[in-house]
């Protein structure tokens, strides 16, 4: 059986590399061999325990089925995702794989076309943007009637609300990423506790765009950025405390790369900025120099970063054993174990979603810690990101008040969320 499985998975890293090659134009077929599974209860065995473990084992090794994945993954995620595959057959190993790479710009417009049409895959591994989509053309299933409540109850709070549509789950977070501190351990070797600290380094430089400053109107300042509904709820004292404390920031930059630049420079002290960077920060000053910090204190709570993530989706078509299939490994790809697997540096690299996995890498761990007390992204974001820019520029301009540039950007915003106009 091991030497079908690593048969298995050498099969399907081959096959995934040609179909990134060819840019996605061919289906990368995986069939499992289907292995002989014989469960011999003892005829002695007579306690309750016993014969609860004994169907258990055979509901487990009958699960069959066909899982078609579709992703836009890359070769380092892809050797990731064979080893969730493997570890997922080994447990059940009459379910097999039909896996199909497409480039990411075309797979959300393949994916739309296919489902509506009654194909496609069971399982779709894409960005969480597209959720809300997908939904209102009942393309997917809710997550919260299939999935074990005891799995969605490890996934990180602020990753779950982006796919909570009023209590649907449009999918579930598979990985992390979004907005950390970064510190250069060489410039400031310890950890700044406040916000206070980050000033007094006199070589921070922080970024106050609206997305990367966003969360601290609800974690330092006590407020929200919008209602359950989508409305602008920022228009309050709590959100000239934001601005205010913004307007603090050390050597601010404002959507751009000067910061980063200057940190890979080994000028710069402290940056906030993604962990799409981390790779390119690690090389530039070395990894035994960065730091991902706990975010420090700041006005009345503690300043903290916008969590984003990428979900895994449910097909509406999937059903009977395709269906049967497609829960269990959706519940097996959000396991501690597979989430370690995906965690892997060496690999995919992935910043688990879910609580109670062991991080090999000191970065990813602390990036994991940065994620607790993080944020979602506001429903309807596309409507608000331009719209709080022009008002942070407004105000840092000196062209309006704090009052007045929130209440500018709150009845632009909440006029369009009225009208249907946001995504």
């Amino acid at each position: 059986m091991l030497a079908k499985r690593g048969a298995l998975v050498a099969l399907i890293v081959a096959f995934a590399l040609v179909v990134a090659a060819c840019g996605g134009t061919s289906a990368t077929t995986t069939t499992a061999a289907s292995a002989e599974t014989t469960t011999t209860a003892a005829m002695e065995t007579t306690t309750t325990a016993a014969m609860e473990t004994t169907t258990t084992t055979e509901a487990t090794m009958s699960l069959s089925g066909t899982i078609t994945l579709w992703d836009a993954w890359t070769e380092a995620e892809i050797a990731s995702l064979n080893d969730v595959i493997a570890g997922f057959q080994a447990k059940y190993p009459d379910v097999t794989f039909d896996i199909l790479y497409v480039p990411f710009d075309d797979l959300q417009n393949k994916v739309t076309t296919e489902w509506s049409t009654g194909g496609g895959p069971s399982v779709l591994i894409g960005a969480t943007d597209w959720a809300s989509s997908f939904l209102d053309a009942e393309l997917i299933q809710d997550m919260k009637g299939l999935i074990s409540q005891d799995v969605i109850d490890t996934i990180n709070p602020a990753a779950l609300s982006a796919v909570d549509y009023d209590g649907v789950y449009a999918g579930l977070p598979e990985t992390l990423k979004g907005v950390v501190m970064y510190r250069n351990k060489t410039l400031a070797p310890d950890a700044p506790a406040s916000f206070d600290d980050i000033v007094a380094l006199g070589n921070a430089s922080l970024e106050r765009g609206f997305f990367f400053s966003m969360p601290n109107l609800v974690t330092a300042c006590g407020g929200q950025i919008a209602d359950s509904d989508g409305m602008p709820a920022f228009n309050t004292d709590a959100g000239v405390c934001w601005l205010e404390l913004l307007n603090k920031y050390p050597n601010p930059t404002y959507n751009s790369d000067d910061d980063v630049n200057t940190f890979k420079a080994g000028q710069t002290s402290v940056i906030i900025d993604g962990t799409w960077n981390l790779s390119a920060l690690s090389d530039a000053i070395g990894a035994e120099n960065l730091a991902i910090d706990p975010w420090p204190t700041a006005a009345d709570g503690k300043m903290s970063g916008v969590v984003q993530t990428e979900s895994i989706y449910l097909s509406a078509n999937a059903t009977g054993d395709d269906l049967d299939a497609a829960k269990a490994f959706v519940e097996y790809f959000l396991s501690p174990e597979a989430q370690q697997m995906l965690a892997d540096p060496t690999k995919a690299s992935h910043i688990p979603a879910v609580a109670g996995v062991t991080v090999s890498d000191p970065l990813l761990s602390e990036a994991v810690a940065a994620f607790a007390g993080g944020i979602s992204q506001p429903r309807f974001g596309g409507c608000y990101w331009g719209n709080m820019d022009t008002a942070l520029n407004a105000y840092f301009g000196g062209e309006q008040t704090a009052q007045e540039a929130l209440q500018s950007a709150a009845d632009i915003i909440g006029n369009a969320v009225t009208a249907g106009e946001c995504s």
